[in-house]
């Protein structure tokens, strides 16, 4: 049994996703938290480079897989890109332990346990029986959320099921036109295998669902660009070259102290001069450098600029508590890396 496109995707849903990369801008209503790490999809600064690769990613339907330090901004980029979209974001964090088969489905084994042992055991055989306990995963939802919901039995209306309910919204927007985002965070957590078992379900957009002999497919309303899926890595693990020709590929360096001022000016605009030019200092003073071999991530800055914008305007910053800031913010792998394993003093 597969879910089989009614119509036709057109060059028109292609030029409009291009046009809107073209055009990304800042969520006039941004979170009220504003964490440079999170996945609101509010604020990001995009580079031409990033646009070029996102859009030979569509063109090409191959995934975009951003390589570069922790904290340059790879992961916050999917949400951002899903809310100009106008689409759904779907995530999913890549362990030592992930398998393909967790992005498609996971069968909840220890519902299926109690329901037998308290005699709710679904009846029947075959697709019936497991479809209850079948808990899609973001591959699923990102490739035909109407199937997902149904749990795969969509086409089998008389089998009368809870419904699946899809992950929890971490993109603080509607979306106003069929297709997905889909992020596959970390990826080099996992080993070859997880990357080679990757290789067929996005490269045709198709998955096959075990236990219960559904192939889905793309939604019949879904663009012929969805879901556009992006990956990241923190370069820890080589990852197989047959999975990198099948991906479009772009590292991201760490930012320098100009755009790390950018990127500050675009998460706290009302920044008054004098904090700004603190700012600026600021970036340049930890720009460039490292603690523990880490770069100075883009959320630490962000973390000691909200403080230090805070504590300004409330008068209560001196170059003591500056001091003590940056290093409980910035330099947090000093205080336990491997030079300072047993908290010596």
């Amino acid at each position: 049994m597969s879910t089989e496109p009614t119509t036709s995707h057109t060059d028109a849903d292609l030029a409009e996703a291009l046009d809107i990369l073209d055009n990304l801008s800042d969520s006039t209503t941004p979170g009220p938290a504003r964490l440079g790490d999170s996945r609101s999809g509010d604020v990001y600064l995009v580079t031409d480079e990033i646009v070029t690769a996102l859009k030979v990613a569509l063109l090409t339907g191959r995934p975009l897989l951003l390589g570069g330090p922790p904290g340059c901004g790879k992961s916050s980029l999917a949400s951002y890109v899903a809310r100009n979209l106008g689409v759904v974001y779907h995530e999913f964090v890549t362990t030592d332990d992930s398998r393909p088969a967790d992005l498609t489905s996971r069968l909840d084994s220890v519902r299926r346990l109690g329901d037998a042992q308290a005699q709710r055991l679904a009846q029947g055989s075959g697709p019936a029986s497991i479809a209850p306990y079948l808990e899609p995963g973001p591959l699923w939802w990102a490739l035909n959320p109407e199937s997902a919901a149904a749990r795969g039995l969509q086409d089998m209306p008389e089998h009368d099921i809870e419904p699946a309910r899809p992950p929890a919204g971490l993109v603080d927007h509607k979306p106003v036109r069929p297709g997905a985002v889909l992020l596959i965070d970390e990826i080099d957590k996992a080993d070859s295998a997880f990357c080679n078992g990757l290789l067929v379900p996005l490269g045709s957009r198709q998955t096959s669902i075990p236990g219960i002999d559904v192939t889905v497919l793309p939604a019949p309303d879904a663009p012929g660009w969805s879901p556009l899926t992006i990956i990241t890595t923190n370069n820890e693990r080589d990852l197989p070259e047959a999975f990198l020709r099948r991906c479009i590929v772009l590292r991201l360096p760490a930012p320098g102290p100009e755009r790390l001022v950018e990127i500050a000016d675009r998460y706290f605009p009302d920044l008054s001069a004098d904090l700004r030019s603190l700012v600026s200092d600021l970036a340049h003073q930890v720009a460039g450098t490292s603690t523990d071999d880490r770069p100075v991530s883009t959320a630490e800055f962000l973390d000691l600029v909200k403080v230090v914008r805070h504590l300004t305007e409330a008068g209560r910053l001196d170059e003591k508590v500056l001091a003590t800031i940056k290093r409980i913010t910035l330099h947090k792998h000093d205080l336990y890396g491997r030079r300072d394993r047993m908290w010596s003093t």
